[in-house]
């Protein structure tokens, strides 16, 4: 099985967080099922396995469209795959689908929208394209293109609200809106409205967001003992560890240690 991320080329990276690609030379003998908390990366997949589902508070485990967009996740959710895995897709910045598409992102949110009715026809040339690729670096420059040309199109560039949840992202979601408004010379009214808009849930929220979407990115990779969580829990902004596990668990549906040990793959798979 293959899981690889690539990096944007520079002129995306405030956009862009990276391309991944999935795959499995077999079919998978059973079925596979991944949980995955909320990251903070809105994505475009595009599907060319078998068709898979997804279950979240919000979705009840039907098929997903085979090419699609997916907005913030508040919630952890799970995919469960069988038969053949191959897909490949854009992980955005929290801003960077509105700023390159123009789509207001709070319609998308935990949601898995069919990319055809989003962008019409011209999909169906880039799908494609990406299925009948005969090497993953192909399909990556596919996705480049792809979005070249929208840039070309759409000719916009990361504005305040852009920097604004890019910075949250970069500090794993310790960051103080007001302290951040005041950087910006916005008000509150005119800068949660727009974050809103191009993320797709409040600014205080995404950042709670952020923080256990790094918080459980670290679990996983880490493999960290109960005792040993109190120097994670500190540096990544938390009171206490109560506080810690109250945020944990209305996020993911589970306490840290249980969720930890249910996702030995976990961090192989944040990004989807």
């Amino acid at each position: 099985m293959i899981y690889r991320k690539f990096s944007p080329p520079v002129h995306l990276q405030s956009l862009v967080e990276c391309f991944f690609v999935w795959e499995c030379s077999k079919l998978l003998s059973g079925a596979l099922s991944i949980e995955s908390p909320p990251s903070g990366f809105a994505s475009m997949v595009f599907n060319y396995g078998t068709p898979y589902r997804v279950t979240s508070q919000k979705l009840n485990g039907g098929l997903v469209p085979k090419n699609f967009l997916t907005g913030q996740a508040t919630k952890s959710y799970q995919l469960q795959l069988s038969g053949k895995i191959g897909m490949m897709g854009i992980v955005f910045r929290p801003a960077g689908l509105n700023t390159l598409f123009g789509l207001p992102m709070y319609e998308f949110s935990d949601e898995r929208t069919n990319l055809r009715d989003v962008l019409g026809r011209q999909l169906d040339e880039w799908s494609d394209k990406i299925e009948e690729a005969n090497s993953l670096t192909e399909r990556v420059t596919l996705l480049e293109q792809f979005l070249n040309l929208q840039l070309l199109r759409k000719k916009s560039e990361p504005d305040r609200t852009d920097y604004a949840a890019n910075l949250i992202v970069d500090q794993r979601g310790i960051v103080n809106i007001n302290d951040l408004m005041s950087e910006l010379f916005v008000c509150r009214r005119q800068f949660e409205r727009k974050f809103l808009l191009k993320v797709g849930v409040s600014p205080k929220y995404y950042a709670r967001i952020r923080r256990v979407g790094f918080l459980c990115n670290e679990l996983a990779q880490k493999r960290w003992e109960i005792d040993d969580w109190q120097d994670l829990v500190y540096r990544c902004g938390y009171y206490d560890q109560s506080h810690f596990i109250k945020d944990f668990t209305e996020f993911t549906g589970k306490n840290p240690s249980l969720y930890v040990k249910n996702n030995i793959e976990l961090s192989n798979y944040l990004s989807i």
